[in-house]
């Protein structure tokens, strides 16, 4: 059972628009490129643990703030019976040298390894399991999903998963979790009552003003400004996606929520942001819709 969403990380959304929007820097297109990278793992990993049975629930993406400690994030867990699964989900692609403290990409490339994050994770949840009440078995993967993904010189470590291991662990805890028929709900639900929106990391993501940034309604499929409108709906010429205007407003509208969280939403300036291409009366009513929510 499915019990919690994945979701865009709001800083990736961010950039997204920020790439739509503006030209960024090489160092920030690497940032953006590598958070694409990383959600797209995450759903690869999500797509395998919802084929598992009834009798586990799976929660992804959390962000848990303890009382009595700092928030911390978790990837995924998977909980079945008296015993939780963590995951560190990582999506890297090529060929890496294992090391205990780093990974090596040649020609020299060097990252941390994850097994040191892995275990931190791993301690702060126990403590905060404690902290609930609960004291149970937790199991802590580090899960590489990437098909073309190779590390020479492993280690056999039950903490890891190679993509050529991923279907077999996941067969393990079908069989597992057929035998338990109901779900740990109470657990699961004094977890989730911990479970945070996460903040967006500003220091990375570089400084932007609306006067910088391009104005327009864009494609809600592919985010293209090149959109041809026909009175009540619109049409993108660079995929051929479909929809009501009305929606492209509003995505669009709450695009600039997200890039201006502070600025107040007025009819003008909204105007403005979708370059004059609706009446000032359509999109005051958009604006109605988003403060009648």
């Amino acid at each position: 059972m499915v019990y919690s969403k994945r979701t865009k990380p709001i800083s990736l959304v961010i950039m997204e628009s920020l790439e739509r929007r503006t030209t960024l820097s090489r160092k920030h297109t690497n940032y953006l490129r590598g958070m694409q990278k990383g959600f797209q793992g995450e759903l690869a990993f999500d797509r395998m643990a919802e084929e598992l049975g009834q009798g586990c629930v799976i929660l992804k993406d959390l962000f848990l703030q303890p009382n009595m400690s700092n928030a911390f994030q978790l990837d995924a867990l998977i909980v079945i019976g008296e015993t939780i699964y963590l995951y560190e989900i990582k999506n890297y692609s090529g060929e890496y040298t294992y090391g205990p403290e780093m990974l090596l990409k040649k020609p020299d490339f060097e990252l941390s390894n994850p097994l040191i994050q892995l275990q931190n994770t791993k301690n702060r949840l126990k403590i905060f399991l404690k902290e609930l009440g609960y004291l149970l078995e937790i199991k802590a993967y580090v899960a590489y999903v990437n098909p073309e993904f190779t590390l020479f010189h492993a280690p056999k470590l039950d903490t890891v998963l190679l993509p050529t291991q991923l279907n077999s662990h996941f067969s393990e805890l079908t069989i597992e979790a057929a035998a338990l028929l109901t779900p740990p709900r109470k657990f699961v639900q004094d977890l989730m009552k911990h479970n945070v929106a996460q903040p967006r990391f500003i220091e990375d993501i570089p400084e932007y003003n609306f006067s910088d940034l391009k104005k327009g309604v864009t494609c809600e499929d592919c985010g293209s400004f090149e959109l041809v409108n026909y009175r009540q709906n619109y049409q993108c010429c660079n995929c051929g996606f479909k929809n009501p205007l009305h929606s492209a407003l509003l995505n669009t509208i709450t695009e600039y929520q997200r890039l201006f969280p502070e600025s107040k939403l007025t009819t003008g300036m909204m105007y403005n942001w979708c370059n004059k291409t609706a009446s000032k009366k359509r999109i005051k009513r958009v604006l109605n819709e988003i403060r009648g929510k």
